[in-house]
């Protein structure tokens, strides 16, 4: 070889490795460090929101503070503490703290709620004091709340299904969750085919008994623990008041979507979170509705009236959404939703719907972070609300808000939540009671929604596998494989034809060079026939 040809080699070789890269090539570039980004954020924003229920909690008894207070750490929400115990249990399975520390905390809880706190035929009151357990009259209620309280036992069978070891404090902990569960008594709110809200001691029965329970609510986790109830169930015809009830059938669209139960709109967002905190609505469907779907519309009601119908003096945009009950400039606003829209946004309600709309989230997440933090993030994430029409950010955490965002960002990373409700039996006890079950799914992408204006279902890539994924069902056993094809008609193969059973499964694909905002559609291919096409957009 000559001279000369080897310094034209040379001369190639250094020329390749300083090539500039493309447009699409440095896109791809940016949109990889806006992705590591996003995730950073997202750990950050987890990790903060627990700390809340970890460092927050009353020295005494272990319990949740109902708000971020100083001058008011003693009062304790008892439906908040129940989101604390679930929360702390998301610390522990992210090693954030150890699982013995938070075996120890909660043997401390609840030896408190057994020993000290005030109950009512096993029934807590809203609110107690941290140290004494006494009584806090909140709203003129002077007695037990069935819903704080089904909220505290949703949190303690959690608990009583993750530590499961042999050891004996874990022995010890479901021993003391099981004793007080057993002893809650529904039968004392069960009046009139229904459950009655409160319960007073001290006020005769048409006053004693408040506030029936009926319609789509937040009480459903009430009516599924009532009626699974080992000791103390209430009748299965009781459920009727909660079905039958105003706002329970709906059937309307909005922007689109159909919204079968629930208020018009939807309400506010914690009627798509509270229930489903941990029973797991892809697995419920009955005679009125798909439960994951149903909240996957309501979500996209939700965020579609922000940025596009509601007032433009709120300002808000795709990221400025999530409207749900939360502290207003005035005080409270219990049924934000686009019919009681103050012009609030509660970050709690975009993050708390993490596992129905990634995408909406994931842009929320983003714009409180980057374009409202210094007035809306402190130690513990993003405080309870803020307005952009009134300049106000809120001062204060609120414990029903922060458990809510912390165990629903989890439902999304793992599905924990939903899976450990697979391990408590009056859970499945009361789903059969309330005529809800599995869903009988067909071949195709039963869990797919898509978004009304894109008319495209928006897959973002998820934080734990750094891919997109999509869940697929399959009637029988196939072979299987999946391409992208591009609008403009090119071909992307994602994977090559995989045997696998019926059921549901979870189709996994890299970025590779797929642009934010590329359109087209995933093509199913069973035994090497085209079955079927989910339009979809990548971001």
């Amino acid at each position: 070889m000559s001279l000369l040809t080897n310094i034209f080699l040379l001369s190639s070789l250094i020329t390749s490795l300083f090539v500039p890269p493309t447009d699409k090539e440095k896109k791809l570039k940016e949109e990889e460090a806006r992705f590591q980004e996003d995730v950073r954020i997202f750990d950050e924003t987890h990790e903060a929101s627990f700390r809340y229920f970890w460092e927050w909690a009353h020295p005494v008894s272990g319990l949740t503070p109902r708000r971020s207070l100083e001058n008011k750490r003693f009062d304790i929400g008892i439906g908040a503490s129940g989101f604390g115990i679930q929360a702390i249990i998301v610390g522990a399975h992210r090693g954030w703290v150890s699982r013995e520390e938070v075996v120890d905390h909660l043997l401390k809880v609840t030896y408190f709620l057994d020993q000290k706190a005030v109950k009512y035929h096993g029934v807590f009151p809203h609110l107690i004091h941290g140290k004494t357990g006494q009584l806090i009259k909140f709203g003129g209620q002077d007695g037990a709340d069935i819903q704080e309280t089904s909220n505290l036992m949703m949190g303690l069978l959690v608990a009583r299904a993750y530590f499961d070891g042999d050891n004996h404090k874990e022995v010890q902990l479901r021993k003391s969750i099981t004793e007080l569960w057993e002893a809650v008594d529904y039968t004392v709110h069960e009046y009139q085919n229904g459950l009655w809200w409160n319960h007073s001691e001290t006020q005769k029965e048409n006053n004693g008994l408040k506030l029936l329970m009926k319609g789509y609510t937040e009480s459903m986790t009430s009516y599924a623990l009532a009626l699974g109830h080992p000791k103390h169930p209430i009748k299965k015809k009781s459920y009727q008041a909660y079905v039958n009830g105003k706002n329970f059938v709906n059937g309307r669209k909005y922007y689109g979507y159909t919204l079968d139960v629930g208020k018009p709109k939807g309400g506010p967002l914690y009627l798509a979170q509270t229930p489903f905190v941990t029973m797991d609505p892809r697995d419920m469907e009955d005679q009125y509705t798909f439960y994951w779907k149903r909240s996957i519309a309501h979500s996209l009601i939700n965020w579609t009236y922000c940025f596009k119908h509601a007032p433009k003096e709120y300002q808000y945009s795709k990221g400025d959404w999530g409207l749900t009950a939360s502290q207003i400039p005035t005080g409270y606003n219990n049924m934000a939703g686009p019919n009681k829209d103050k012009g609030v946004i509660a970050p709690s309600g975009a993050l708390g719907v993490f596992p129905y709309v990634p995408y909406q989230s994931f842009m929320a997440l983003r714009n409180f972070y980057e374009n409202h933090k210094e007035g809306l993030w402190d130690k513990y994430g993003f405080k309870d609300a803020y307005s952009i029409k009134d300049n106000w950010y809120s001062d204060r955490y609120l414990g029903l808000d922060q458990g809510r965002t912390v165990i629903m960002m989890e439902n999304y990373r793992s599905g924990l939540f939903w899976e450990l409700s697979k391990k408590i039996p009056e859970l499945q006890v009361a789903k059969k009671k309330m005529g809800i079950s599995s869903p009988k799914f067909k071949t195709g992408f039963p869990l797919a929604v898509k978004e009304n204006i894109s008319q495209r279902v928006q897959l973002i890539r998820h934080p734990e596998l750094k891919a997109y994924h999509v869940d697929y069902y399959l009637a029988k056993d196939a072979d299987v494989s999946f391409e992208f094809r591009h609008i403009n008609g090119d071909v992307t193969t994602l994977n090559s034809p995989k045997f696998k059973s019926e059921g549901m499964h979870q189709l996994v694909f890299e970025k590779k060079d797929f642009l934010s905002g590329t359109k087209g559609k995933l093509i199913m291919t069973i035994n090497g026939k085209t079955s079927e096409e989910l339009p979809v957009q990548l971001f």
